[in-house]
């Protein structure tokens, strides 16, 4: 098997884009509205300060939603959003449930929170606009990378700063014919460069971004590129390599290498590609990253149920997440994170009683030894009765619900569900929540590691709060108004699971808990 031709560096630089992007923008003209995002509108040359700012505005978000989530998702709620939102000014005046509720299902939620800090941010220090320069956008505004100021700052602005996304990454790797690794500082360098070779001193440098960014997304695809209608194809360097040597393979001599392609003094060869196998196609660029495999995590999720007697109303327990991190700002059933596989099902009790402690103003005794294995045993210590009087608060009973598997980019969650059930208590309503949380008897409710430290403490550290926020971290909520709380896809699952348990012992499956996973 060889590998690919020697080459120059000077295969990897835009020397004349002219003739290149006039095509790009050709093909732009004739597509750009195809997919109706509304987001996407023309630039106008007589648009004063606080129209570009407006446009800078609808741009950030689109660009925010955009990121990992495909255009016809993102569509509805970018619509959703700025009817709620129209202005800057009316984002940095909501608070982090507003902007999640309107979040719900998007996936990604630590978005939406750069969203609403960056606008408080840009109303207080920037007076309610955006910089109008990437430098600037990058610099000060959370949330906003090279990338987002360059598409926000060249669409809206019309700055001439280039683009690098998933989808120009790829187009420019094809372009130059670039096998090296995706994400070296050396590579990104090069594709940096050849996405600001398109822009500078471009016209239309806002269009030109979004023609590639369309390209690569509708074109120039992972797999099966559609070449034959590319604009780019005349210049494309991966595709005359890939069709030379085609023509090499069926002995055919007709065509000879261009100048470009001539090899150098061994000087002078590129160091930065990696060899490729001979006859490789275009879609063996850009070369293919090592992927980093998700840690494995397991979490315990305490499904927390009051009632005051056994048909009383249903009420369920949710907290706040902190503000920052993953899930920021959403709310979930009490859980101990990251907890060690081997911890005991008598451990998941204690850690149950520990979140009761760290949650109720006046927490029930500790619940039975019994393990939720003994699930006879609990119930005959706490014989439910819906006729009896309530009494005082107590355990009634704890459940496991099985497993749910949750897949993050980073993360392959475990959720350990176990249903906790509370009766009694001297009121009709729901028994009183601390208002300012211990989040540290949280961490010292969990199993210790090996080396005697309990584990995610870091991870439930008390939320901060930013000026004009909902400060509620804990409450109770109804049980037919938990899925459409603040919650994310996860706790969705975790919900659905525990709800199957329900019908499943409503439908005289007993009382034990599923071990079915939830995928």
């Amino acid at each position: 098997m060889g590998s690919a031709h020697p080459h120059a560096p000077s295969l990897h630089i835009l020397s004349n884009p002219g003739p290149s992007r006039a095509a790009l923008l050709q093909w732009y003209d004739g597509v750009h509205a195809a997919r109706g995002m509304p987001w996407r509108k023309p630039y106008q040359h007589s648009w004063g300060t606080e129209e570009k700012a407006q446009r800078a505005y609808e741009v950030w978000v689109s660009e925010i939603m955009l990121q990992q989530t495909q255009v016809a998702t993102v569509i509805p709620y970018y619509n959703r959003w700025m009817e709620r939102f129209p202005t800057i000014r009316d984002l940095a005046a909501s608070d982090i449930d507003t902007v999640n509720s309107l979040w719900k299902g998007l996936g990604y939620y630590s978005r939406a929170a750069r969203l609403l800090s960056g606008a408080q941010k840009a109303v207080k220090e920037f007076g309610g606009r955006l910089p109008d320069n990437a430098q600037d956008m990058e610099s000060k505004i959370p949330g906003i990378g090279r990338y987002s100021a360059g598409a926000i700052c060249s669409i809206a602005y019309n700055q001439c700063v280039p683009v690098l996304d998933g989808n120009v990454h790829r187009l420019m790797s094809r372009l130059l014919a670039l096998h090296a690794s995706p994400k070296a500082k050396q590579t990104l360098d090069v594709l940096w460069a050849g996405a600001s070779a398109f822009v500078k001193d471009a016209d239309r440098p806002g269009d030109v971004n979004q023609a590639l960014i369309e390209l690569g997304s509708t074109v120039c695809k992972v797999r099966d590129p559609a070449c034959l209608s590319c604009p780019l194809r005349p210049w494309c360097a991966a595709y005359e390599h890939q069709e030379r040597e085609g023509k090499e393979d069926k002995g055919t001599k007709d065509a000879a290498p261009s100048a470009g392609h001539a090899v150098p003094d061994i000087e002078e060869l590129c160091t930065l590609c990696e060899p490729l196998p001979a006859g490789s196609p275009v879609t063996a660029y850009p070369m293919k990253a090592e992927k980093k495999k998700a840690r494995e995590e397991l979490d315990i999720v305490n499904v927390i149920e009051w009632r005051r007697h056994a048909a009383g109303e249903r009420w369920f327990l949710l907290v706040r997440r902190p503000e920052g991190g993953l899930l920021a700002g959403l709310h979930e059933f009490p859980t101990a994170p990251n907890v060690p596989v081997t911890s005991s099902t008598s451990a998941h009790i204690e850690i149950a009683d520990s979140l009761l402690t760290a949650l109720l103003v006046s927490p029930p005794p500790a619940p039975s030894s019994a393990t939720p294995s003994d699930g006879q045993a609990a119930r005959r210590a706490n014989p439910p009765s819906s006729t009896r009087s309530p009494g005082p608060l107590r355990v009634a009973k704890i459940v496991p619900a099985g497993d749910v598997l949750h897949i993050f980019s980073h993360i392959r969650k475990t959720y350990r569900v176990q249903w906790v059930v509370l009766e009694g208590g001297s009121s009709d309503d729901p028994p009183a929540l601390v208002q300012e949380l211990d989040f540290a008897a949280f961490g010292a409710a969990l199993p210790k590691t090996s080396k005697g430290k309990a584990r995610g403490k870091s991870r439930t550290r008390p939320p901060e709060t930013p000026a004009g926020a909902a400060r509620t971290v804990a409450q109770w909520v109804r049980e037919g108004a938990v899925a459409d709380s603040n919650i994310g896809t996860g706790v969705m699952k975790i919900w659905r699971q525990v709800r199957a348990l329900w019908n499943k012992k409503s439908d005289g499956g007993g009382d034990s808990g599923s071990e079915e996973q939830s995928h």
